[in-house]
């Protein structure tokens, strides 16, 4: 595998590299994101009321749909926080993160063009495979879509910048070997998925597949150079399992339709998780395939 095109994110973070800046704006990075949140939380419990402030953290349990672009937007608050760490901590340019914003652009749509047609596949298997319960009309769910997909990109993007924009250029500036800087943030964003009390014995396996899936991001924005593909690839399977089809009573506010199954039936998680996983697999070479062309 070749992972020239990495230089274009990792030679701007090299300037200011060293380990300790570097643990200083993780730091900094979660605790400016955390208060934000809390601050953001208080606003929203005085403007709505504290009982449906109060729903949006209580997991597992039905949500609406505006408890669940509220979730997603507060990630625009992760995007301030690394926005600032770079320009006052390392001194570079946020845009520096996507390795370039027009170009960013293009291979994101690039990407997507190939989930296209990925995705209608996931959907079809879903239906014929599943026994799917209708969550919103489609007038509404229709009508939330352009919502839907502006907030989801604010979540994935959110996510993105820190753990591949971020975390992954500073540690490969340091020199260190690709696999630590691929693998650190990657088993980062697993953990940051564990959630026994709501998911039981399948918690674990649920942080494996997120790892998985932080692994497959890395090695897409090693080898394009860019965040445009990795933030496609994640766009592609949130957009599945949040917007489209997902588990009720586990972030199901947005979705058109919804599994039989509750996010507290570990069986049937571990049950899918494998079949999730595959899904994943393609969705990543239908990335690799666009990154080809």
């Amino acid at each position: 595998m070749t992972y020239k095109l990495h230089e274009r994110l990792v030679a701007p973070a090299r300037n200011k590299s060293d380990i300790l800046r570097l643990i200083f704006g993780l730091v900094t990075i979660t605790s400016l994101y955390m208060m934000m949140v809390m601050l953001g939380g208080h606003v929203v419990s005085v403007i709505m009321g504290d009982a449906w402030a109060q729903a949006i953290v209580n997991s597992p349990g039905l949500t609406s749909p505006g408890q669940m672009l509220t979730v997603l937007g507060s990630f625009g608050f992760m995007i301030i926080a690394v926005c600032l760490v770079v320009i006052l901590l390392h001194h570079r340019s946020p845009m520096t993160l996507l390795g370039g914003f027009r170009l960013a652009t293009t291979q994101f749509f690039k990407a997507m063009r190939n989930l296209l047609p990925y995705m209608a596949l996931m959907v079809t298997l879903a239906f014929v495979t599943e026994d799917l319960q209708p969550n919103l009309m489609l007038e509404l769910w229709l009508s939330l879509l352009p919502l839907t997909l502006l907030f989801l990109l604010v979540q994935v993007s959110a996510e993105e910048l820190v753990f591949r924009g971020y975390l992954q250029s500073q540690l490969a500036a340091l020199g260190l070997h690709k696999s630590i800087w691929i693998l650190l943030p990657a088993v980062l964003f697993g953990l940051l998925h564990y959630d026994p009390i709501i998911m039981g014995r399948a918690a674990p396996w649920f942080v494996l597949w997120a790892i998985c899936f932080g692994v497959l991001a890395a090695d897409l924005t090693a080898r394009s150079g860019t965040l445009g593909p990795a933030v496609a690839f994640h766009f592609t399977i949130n957009f599945l399992s949040v917007g489209v089809i997902g588990i009720a009573d586990y972030l199901g506010g947005l979705n058109l339709y919804s599994y039989s199954f509750s996010i507290t039936d570990t069986v049937n998680l571990i049950t899918y998780l494998p079949l999730d996983t595959i899904g994943m697999l393609l969705a990543y070479l239908s990335v690799r395939l666009a990154l080809r062309r």
